[in-house]
């Protein structure tokens, strides 16, 4: 008689994977390199095992170590893992040409960025015009879900009142803080035009317009910015790229969840 085979559902993870992802992720939230020991303890994880797993992740050059100060931190190999999985998502794929033109035409850095389960933007996907003088942005950083234009935007298509929206307001991190009201009428206006501006609160001298890109049920997935220096455009000017990547974002979330649903 043939034996039930188990559920693979039902088998113990392995361990030294679980600890290698959890360390991953803790380096990834810091903002600096750390020690083995202080490692370990915030993941309470036994040191020498911990040891191990960042002597294992250094050899596949997913972390980096610094002799001198003795502390790890991710290493480029991550993004190289990355960017292999972002390679297949449908979004990414349907975002790179109207990137790159709006990058053109509004002679702006273009970013995309995905909203994360821990309400954390990462940005995935970078165009930038040929201008001479550029706005710093790199694949990989991340920012708070809920700051800048982009914070508005993602707000803007939750259904939330405005003592939520005050609430995650109090949270931001401001160079030049709206106040309150201000910050809901913003997210109200966002929502009713399909897009959100922010002029120097959240980055200082840098302008950004942003468009949420929804999936097939109405929630905020990714977001399209485009950041340029202050004071550049008038107030048509910057009406006329919000409209823009409004109709960017809604075209690359029609075409990304039509590929999926057909897959």
């Amino acid at each position: 008689m043939d034996m039930p085979r188990p559920d693979p559902q039902l088998r113990p993870p392995v361990n030294s994977v679980v600890q290698a992802i959890a360390i991953l992720r803790h380096l990834g939230a810091l903002s600096e390199p750390q020690g083995v020991t202080a490692i370990a303890r915030a993941l309470r994880l036994n040191p020498s095992s911990c040891f191990n797993v960042l002597k294992t992740l250094l050899r596949e050059d997913l972390v980096s170590f610094d002799a001198v100060s003795k502390r790890y931190a991710l290493c480029l190999g991550t993004i190289d893992l990355a960017r292999l999985a972002l390679g297949r998502d449908a979004v990414v794929r349907a975002a790179h040409l109207p990137m790159a033109t709006l990058a053109g035409q509004f002679d702006a850095a273009v970013g995309l960025w995905r909203l994360t389960e821990g309400e954390r933007l990462v940005l995935v996907a970078l165009a930038e015009s040929a201008e001479a003088m550029r706005i710093h942005m790199v694949v990989g950083q991340r920012q708070p879900a809920a700051a800048g234009a982009t914070g508005r935007a993602v707000l803007a298509r939750r259904a939330l009142d405005d003592a939520a929206i005050a609430a995650v307001h109090a949270g931001i991190r401001w160079k030049s803080a709206p106040d309150p009201q201000e910050f809901i009428a913003q997210v109200r206006a966002a929502a009713a035009k399909g897009w959100a501006i922010d002029n120097g609160q959240i980055n200082h001298g840098i302008s950004t317009v942003a468009a949420a890109i929804v999936d097939t049920g109405g929630a905020p997935r990714f977001v399209l910015s485009a950041s340029m220096f202050s004071g550049r455009e008038n107030a048509e000017g910057m009406d006329a790229i919000g409209a823009a990547m409004r109709q960017a974002a809604d075209a690359i979330a029609q075409s990304a969840y039509a590929m999926e649903m057909a897959t």
